[in-house]
């Protein structure tokens, strides 16, 4: 992990964090985007991001961050929410996955089974200093 950090120094890149998916330990790694998309008013930009690249189907954990689309500065305040849904098979799951609260404007999206392999969505509804509702398109290998 230390060598992969400073490779990335090196070529200028910057990780983003989320913790890893098999520990508690706030164990860190390095995530990319996997799918962003402005908000229904036109207000917002989510950015979704996965240390699992590419996506394959199975329980995932993503960040999701959430910013103001003409400033790019994070939104706080905001309570968010998600509904992973398939549009060919017109289904989503039975289990809500868990939404956790990190910085202002990130969070963790935990327990989202996406068990088929396909084009998935995530509908993203957003509630607080912000009434809004976006949605990620994300596409998952077997």
């Amino acid at each position: 992990m230390k060598a992969l950090m400073m490779g990335m120094l090196l070529l200028g890149a910057t990780p983003s964090a989320v913790p890893d998916a098999g520990s508690d330990a706030g164990i860190v790694s390095a995530a990319a985007t996997v799918g962003t998309a402005t908000s229904a008013s036109g207000r917002l930009r989510v950015e979704v991001l996965s240390a699992a690249v590419p996506l394959r189907r199975g329980v995932q954990v993503f960040q999701v961050r959430i910013t103001d689309a003409a400033s790019g500065k994070p939104v706080s305040g905001v309570v968010l929410s998600v509904q992973p849904w398939m549009p060919a098979m017109g289904h989503g799951i039975s289990e809500v996955p868990r939404v956790t609260a990190r910085e202002p404007g990130t969070f963790e999206v935990s327990d989202a089974d996406l068990f088929m392999p396909g084009v998935w969505e995530l509908r993203f509804t957003l509630k607080g200093t912000v009434e809004d509702t976006a949605t990620v398109t994300l596409k998952l290998g077997r």
